[in-house]
């Protein structure tokens, strides 16, 4: 959710001509998420084999305009929601992002073991961030699925001088279209541990069409020095439709803020 996903970016069923049946498993999936625990939270020790398992594989190149890779932890609120059933969850107070970069960065916030976003982040010159993908996994109601997001490389995260204060991109889905609108809000700061950290704030607004509809406007507060995320604030607002039963809602608002800019390893 990049950034930028951070998100950013949830596609909720696969639907076919079997939309009865896929509406009898939501509502039988209502016990396990009202009388169990909603989700299971990720801890640092999970978050820090990730972070092992998958920068061995992507082999980093340690570029200085991308953010340093390894676990970030955030203090965090907000909650997911469908409108079947009333089900939802909450997030944990605290929550980690793991980064680990090659040619470009990868960012995963995995705040609970049903609910991951992940962005990619490459540089380009100048101190450019343009967000390449977003994938989101989500496990709801005993449904599991898989959205990735492609989008070109105009699709920024940090846009360069002269696209002046706003640009678009079109980026694509299995069987969606999404429109891409950023905008920039102006320099600012981030008070981690205590300390005011210089960021850009900027907007990413992405509109669904297509397999679903709806909204997920994300505003990122971007290091000016190399790129990470040390705050986001998300809302998402998407519906699909489910048959002659209707439409199924999703919605949810996240908001994190970086504790410390030293990753954990």
């Amino acid at each position: 959710m990049p950034a930028l996903n951070w998100a950013t970016h949830h596609r909720l069923w696969t639907l076919g001509s079997g939309a009865a049946i896929l509406i009898v498993a939501v509502i039988g999936g209502l016990w396990f998420f009202t009388a169990r625990s909603p989700g299971t939270q990720i801890d640092i020790r999970q978050a820090l084999l990730q972070y092992r398992q998958n920068q061995q594989v992507e082999r980093a190149t340690g570029s200085t305009l991308l953010p340093p890779s390894g676990v970030y932890r955030y203090r965090t609120s907000g909650s997911e929601h469908l409108d079947v059933g009333g089900i939802s969850r909450g997030f944990p107070d605290t929550t980690e992002m793991i980064v680990t970069d090659a040619r470009c960065a990868t960012l995963v916030w995995e705040p609970l073991e049903q609910h991951k976003e992940e962005m990619v982040e490459c540089p380009l010159q100048g101190g450019i961030l343009s967000m390449t993908s977003a994938l989101t996994y989500e496990e709801i109601a005993g449904i599991q699925t898989t959205n990735l997001i492609q989008c070109p490389s105009d699709a920024y995260l940090v846009p360069p001088p002269s696209v002046g204060e706003g640009w678009h991109a079109t980026c694509h889905a299995k069987g969606q279209k999404i429109a891409l609108s950023g905008q920039v809000l102006g320099a600012s700061s981030v008070d981690v541990g205590g300390r005011a950290e210089p960021a850009l704030h900027t907007r990413l607004t992405l509109v669904f069409s297509g397999s679903e509809t709806g909204t997920n406007p994300a505003d990122y507060w971007v290091s000016l020095q190399n790129g990470l995320i040390l705050r986001e604030q998300e809302t998402v607002d998407v519906s699909q439709e489910a048959g002659p039963l209707g439409s199924v809602r999703y919605t949810e608002q996240m908001a994190i803020t970086l504790s410390s800019v030293t990753p954990i390893r």
